[in-house]
Parts: structure tokens; sequence; C-alpha cells
């Protein structure tokens, strides 16, 4: 009978051990997983920070082109009162 007790007692301890090295385990897998996702979504953020980087350097392109000609055509068309001679 003591045995018996004895043995359902360690049996209850390596449940738990082993519970613990299970939990451990799936812990690290879910670190990793997560790790992995973070550093794509790191990368992905990059590409997006280059393209909007690229996208404002067009930008200020058609802006200085846009600023170019209404200069040109502001010099073309005579300004309110004044008179041409």
């Amino acid at each position: 009978m003591a045995s018996e007790s004895r043995l359902n007692g360690l049996s209850r301890w390596v449940g738990v051990i082993v519970t613990a090295a299970i939990a451990v385990c799936a812990f690290t897998v879910q670190w990793g997983v997560v790790t992995t996702k973070l550093d794509h979504v790191e990368k992905r953020l990059d590409e997006l920070i280059i393209e909007a980087r690229a996208l404002r350097a067009e930008y200020q392109s058609i802006e200085r082109r846009v600023a170019y000609l209404e200069g040109i055509h502001d010099s073309a068309q005579p300004r309110a009162g004044s008179r041409q001679p």
C-alpha cells in the first residue's frame, strides 16, 4: 500500500514536470513565431518608408515643374492695375 501511494505521488510530480516542459517548449516555439512575424513586419515597414520617400521626391519634382510653369504663365499675363506699353 505504501509503495503504491509513493508511486502515485511520484507520478503526479512527473506529470507536473512533463506538463511544465511541454509548456516551456510551446512558449519557445510561439516566441519564435512571433519574432519571425515581427521581422517580416519590420521589413515591410522599411519597404513602405522607402516607397514613401520616393513618392515624396516625385511629388516635390512635380511641384517644382508646376511652379516653373505657373511662373511662365504669370509673367505672360499682364498684372491687374499695370499698363502695357
